[in-house]
């Protein structure tokens, strides 16, 4: 085989090599998102103690956060990177058309004023972050209808002991509790289309997608 023969067959290669690598970079940012889940219809209380029904999202992308504040660890890391959204938000002027949702799995201790005391510490901004807690079957419909996985852990003489071992745990023992780390992206239909990492998300990345979602014209994508 001739040496120009094997020189475009080179170039060939390079070319589709090339074809390659743009297709990777360029189709995450044409195709559209695929649907995984409802967001939920349920009517909570905000950090302000007024009802706030999810429904009011509508219309709005949403970016949702499961946390609880007495989270030694991952919560505060979680809000901390929905800070940085919702300031990356405001940078990029469309505050209007996307609404922050925190809200507990923890409503037993997580009333409405250490809500506020929370949003606050992390200098949150109400007009479109939002902090929610419920009655325990309110926040149940939200966990279930997102499929998160939430238990609390109970520690008696400082050995843990999860809720299920358990058969009627008292009240006065302390406990924290293990949910799923992540966040979700609602389009405006109420649609979750991306489900981040929680306390791992890539802020760049979240803002890209959420991005694409103000984008989005129709339902699905």
């Amino acid at each position: 085989m001739s040496r120009s023969l094997w020189m475009r067959i080179g170039i060939a290669l390079l070319c589709l090599a090339g074809v390659v690598v743009l297709y990777q970079i360029i189709a995450p940012r044409i195709r559209p998102l695929p649907v995984y889940m409802a967001l939920p219809d349920v009517t909570l209380m905000n950090q302000d103690g007024q009802s706030f029904d999810l429904h009011q999202t509508s219309g709005k992308v949403v970016v949702v956060s499961p946390i609880y504040t007495y989270c030694p660890d991952i919560c505060p890391v979680t809000t901390a990177k929905m800070k940085q959204i919702q300031d990356r938000v405001q940078a990029a002027g469309f505050s209007n058309q996307v609404q922050l949702v925190t809200f507990t799995v923890d409503p037993e201790r997580d009333r409405p004023d250490v809500l506020k005391l929370f949003a606050e510490r992390f200098h949150a901004d109400p007009g479109n972050w939002v902090f929610l807690t419920g009655t325990s079957d309110q926040i149940d419909i939200l966990i279930k209808g997102l499929d998160l996985f939430v238990e609390r852990v109970f520690y008696i003489n400082g050995t843990p002991f999860p809720e299920s071992s358990l058969p009627a745990p008292r009240t006065d023992i302390p406990y924290l509790v293990n949910h799923t780390d992540r966040l979700f992206l609602v389009d405006r239909q109420g649609n979750v289309r991306a489900l981040p990492p929680g306390s791992r998300t890539d802020v760049d990345n979240a803002m890209q997608l959420i991005q694409k979602l103000v984008n989005e014209q129709g339902s699905g994508g």
